[in-house]
Parts: C-alpha cells; structure tokens; sequence
C-alpha cells in the first residue's frame, strides 16, 4: 500500500518538470551513444584508385591519381582519409581532395571516434592522433606487428596480433591470438586472447559495428589446408564464428588460393570482406553470403570502408526529474550531468520544496539550496532563485512559484558536472531536483540520494519525445556497489519498479539476473552486484516514473541510472 501510494504521488511532480535533460553521476556510469544509420555506400581501394559502390554494387570512381593508398577512415560527416605514401589525405562527400597531413611513415588511417579526432597507424610501431584541426600527437606506441587494427564509436582501439614465427621462415604459430584494447586514454588492456582451433592460418583484417562488436578475418592458411573463417566477439570479449571456415581451393591464375581479405562493417551489421577469387562478398548478420561486387583488379582490392548514413531521428529523454529525501550531508540528493561533444548548451537547473505541498508531498525542503559542480570545484550556486544574478532572464515557465526555491540558468561546454540539492542550514525534507535543457539532451541520467520507506522512496520521472515515436533504455537501482566509492550506508538490497504516466506498472526486477539477464548483459550496462537491479525497456514516448526501494522495507543511499539505448537490443 505504501509503495502505491509513493507511485500516485510522483505523478504530479511529473508534471512540473518539462524539457528535462538527462544526466549522470559522477560515481561510475559509462555513456552508450551511438546512432543506427541508414544504408550506406562502400569504399575500396582498388590499386591507385578508390571505387565506390551504392548499397546496390553500382561501381564508379570516387577517386584516382594515388600511389598506393593504403587506409580508409570516414569520420561522422562523410569525410574520407586516404593514406598515400607519407600523406594523408582528406576527401570531402563531393570528392574534394585537400593534404591533411604530411610527413607521416607509412599512414595507415584506421578511424574516427564521434568527436572526429583520426586514429592512423604509421610504420614506426606508433598509433598516431589527430585532431579535426590536424594536431598530431602519439596515441599509443610498442604496436610494431598488427594483423588488424579498428576503433569504435566510444573511442576504444583495437589491434590484433599473432603469436611468434614456428619455425618456417614468416611463419607464425598457428591459430593464436591476442586483440589488444586501448581506452580512449590509451591505457592498454589485453580484449581477448586464445587459439583458433578450426582453421590454420593468418589474419588479415579487424573490423567493428556499430554495437561494438569486432569481427577478425582469419584469412586460412592454403599451404597447410586451412580454409577462411570470419569471427566476431562481444563488446565482453566472448567469441563465436561468425561465418566460415570455408575450404581454400587454389586459383592457378594468382599468387595465392582463394580466400578473405580486409573487412567492412555497416551499420545493420552486414560484413563486406575482400574475396581474392570472386571480388567482394556480402555476409548478412544471419550468416547469408553472397558476391556483392567483382571489380577489375578486385582480386587485390582492400582495404574497404563504409561511408556513414543519414542517421534517423532519434528519440529524446526529457521531463527528468528526481523527487527524494534530501538530508544532510553526504545523503543529499545529487545528479550527474554529462553531455557528448558539440556545442555549449544552456541549462535551468531547479530545486524545489515548499511548492510539493501543494501537490499532496508531506514534509516537504522548506528551503532549498543547489550548487552545481565542475569535478570537485563548485562552479556556482544558489538559494533564492530571486537573487541570481540572472533571475530576470529565466523564462517565466521555469520561475517558482515560491521564492524559497532555487534555480541555476547557465551555459556549458560539454563536459561532466555534478548538481547538488541540499537544505539550508543543513535542514531535511523532500525535495525535487530537475535539470532542463534548452537543447537536445542528454543519453543519461542517475540521481543518488537516501531511499526511506513509504512516501521516501527514491523516484525519478522522465519523458521520451522524438524519433519514431519509441525510446529503449536501460534503467538500474544500485546500492552495493556504490560502497567501493566511499558511500556510506549503502542501501543492501535495492529493488527497481517502472511505472507508465497511467500509473501502470510496466516492469520490475529485484535482482537483475533474474530477468533479461541475457539482453540486460549486451548493452554492456550489467550492475556490478547480483543483488542490484535494471530493467531493459522498448517503450512508446510519454512519461515514465522509476521507483528504488529497499527489499522488506530496509533503507539506505541508493543509485537510480536511466541510460539510453541507440542501438537496439533485441529483447
């Protein structure tokens, strides 16, 4: 009864909060932002020339006049880097040929994270970076024998390695293997490593979805019989044949037997991958392989890119709002605020109290203070909104209604920042804490604070607008976990409830591996305790709330997380 009670309350805070960006906490929360694009051209180097191909294999010439290009990179805008010699080369959509960079040995352009900065192999081992501007600085060194190298849209490297020669003159030991990981920092950490038992050869190319899943060409072997094989990990490590082996048979008229080259991902996940015998073969995500294109000179033809698409609308989280028991010290109520790169965006940050009382909330933040925080550093603050020094600018839908409550209205770069609502003079209450942006938003949002019983439960309420009309997201309840942070009286034992803007509960989960363990695990978003809760939802946009309690009524601080899904996850 009194959870029902919680659920019919929050309703009406709902409705104060409009245009809410989502945020998050500072704690631990990583950002999945990545776009489903639509169908897209393909890019092959085909000896000193690029060929392009429509989605349809239609084939004219993109560019001519190279050396020996080697490298293919698009950036999000369409933009083209080509390798040449000690150059790299930068191609607008049009075709439009302009020198990037000079003086480079042996560039090998491998891809672009979502901030447009290019990550390129050169022939001293190194994995340079440069910036759209052209900066240049060295990303990661010791990398001297790579078989594939890719980077996905988080930023994260990838390279591939084999093992040391066997004993024939270039050989390598057979079927081993090591894809190293290199963090956005390029701190280096070892992805996955074993032996490919089901062929004997040697690989030749790494590529990545848009997921995040990375698919390495075993190219086979033809003097020990191997045959080729395609396989493809998780964004965990885990491996699996994608597609493949296929038996090697030998073609008199070329220097070696049939088999896989260089590889290249779409967003819908289908494979193109260079065919030494029949041009370039088409891998649909179901494993259907068909030749996609048989170019002159396609025999040799790699490496091959995919240009992005237009991306389709996407879906908004918005009307964020979290409503909890503000106390003293470190169990005030915080949000995290963190949005990707692009231009500054305005905020209207609110800490409500006195106006819940009008809405039916009992011992409601008399007076409300919010402070908003760059890392540790307090940027600025405030506790009558009256008294900002912009307070005549803040548009009149978003002034209180009681002169007690606050409000921060400011511009920020991109960035993490941290919102805190406390009381003044240290006093208690419930409080309502809401982030709005006069933009597109954010992918997620997490609020930390106390979870009493009753009424005191935490509850966080947002909005989904745009897109197609659908949003997926992954919504958690964390409490053990959050003691190696330094949370004291983390809440033991939390348990996570989703409710509609009807009222109707839409889905709950006490421990997450209870349900979608399986769906919840490829997000990539998994609570780090069994005992911790999420849900992973596909729901139609209007208003949502998300409720974290205690089981069997305990208390304590709790973590409420909703991320956004772009990439869809079949539930």
């Amino acid at each position: 009864m009194k959870k029902k009670l919680a659920e019919r309350k929050l309703r009406p805070s709902i409705s104060l909060t409009r245009h809410l960006l989502s945020g998050v906490l500072c704690l631990a929360v990583i950002s999945l932002i990545c776009a489903r694009a639509s169908a897209q051209n393909l890019f092959v180097v085909v000896g000193g020339k690029i060929i392009e191909f429509t989605p349809d294999g239609v084939q004219s010439t993109f560019a001519s006049g190279l050396n020996n290009p080697a490298g293919l990179a698009f950036d999000s805008a369409g933009n083209l880097f080509v390798g040449d010699g000690d150059a790299i080369y930068k191609f607008t959509p049009e075709g439009v040929r302009s020198t990037f960079a000079l003086g480079v040995s042996s560039p090998y352009p491998i891809g672009c994270d979502s901030a447009g900065n290019l990550f390129v192999a050169d022939g001293s081992g190194s994995i340079l970076k440069f910036t759209p501007d052209g900066v240049r600085t060295t990303f990661a060194s010791g990398v001297n024998v790579f078989e594939g190298v890719a980077v996905d849209n988080a930023g994260n490297l990838f390279v591939a390695t084999q093992g040391l020669p066997n004993g024939r003159p270039g050989r390598p030991v057979a079927n081993t293997y090591t894809i190293y990981k290199f963090n956005p920092q390029g701190v280096r950490s070892t992805f996955a490593s074993g032996h490919l038992s089901e062929t004997i050869g040697f690989f030749v190319s790494l590529g990545v979805d848009s997921s995040g899943n990375l698919y390495l060409v075993d190219a086979g072997d033809i003097y020990d019989g191997g045959g080729s094989a395609i396989y493809k990990f998780t964004r965990g490590g885990s491996r699996s044949i994608f597609f493949g082996p296929t038996p090697i048979s030998w073609n008199p008229g070329l220097l070696s037997g049939c088999n896989f080259g260089d590889l290249a991902v779409d967003s819908m996940g289908n494979v193109f991958v260079a065919d030494n015998c029949t041009g370039i073969d088409k891998i649909t995500p179901d494993g259907n392989r068909t030749v996609f294109a048989s170019p002159n000179g396609a025999y040799f033809a790699g490496p091959l890119a995919v240009q992005p698409g237009q991306t389709s609308p996407t879906p908004r989280l918005v009307n964020i709002s979290a409503r909890g028991s503000v106390e003293a010290g470190e169990n005030a109520l915080i949000a995290g605020l963190m949005f990707t790169p692009g231009d500054p965006e305005q905020f209207i940050i609110r800490g409500l109290g006195p106006t819940l009382g009008k809405f039916g909330v009992s011992d409601a933040l008399q007076d409300p203070v919010l402070g908003l925080l760059y890392n540790t550093s307090i940027m600025t603050s405030n506790d009558n909104w009256q008294t900002a020094v912009n307070a005549s600018q803040i548009p009149m839908n978003y002034r209180p209604a009681d002169v007690r409550e606050s409000v921060i209205m400011t511009t920020l770069p991109p960035g993490a920042y941290t919102t805190v609502l406390s009381g003044k003079n240290a006093t208690t209450g419930n409080g309502l804490l809401e982030v709005y942006s006069t933009a597109a938003g954010l992918s997620n949002a997490s609020i930390r604070g106390f979870v009493g019983t009753g009424d005191d439960v935490l509850i966080g309420g947002f909005s989904s607008s745009g897109g197609n009309g659908s949003i997926q997201l992954i919504i958690r309840a964390l409490g053990p976990s959050l003691t190696q942070f330094g949370v004291n009286g983390a809440l033991a034992d939390p348990s996570l409830a989703l409710i509609d803007g009807n009222g109707n509960r839409v889905a709950s989960n006490d421990n997450w591996k209870n349900t979608q363990q399986s769906t919840i695990q490829a997000t990539g978003f998994a609570p780090p305790n069994d005992l911790e809760s999420a849900i992973l939802a596909t729901l139609p946009n209007g208003n949502y709330t998300a409720i974290v309690s205690g089981k069997n009524e305990t208390t304590g601080v709790g973590l409420l997380e909703i991320y956004k899904v772009a990439v869809a996850i079949n539930q």
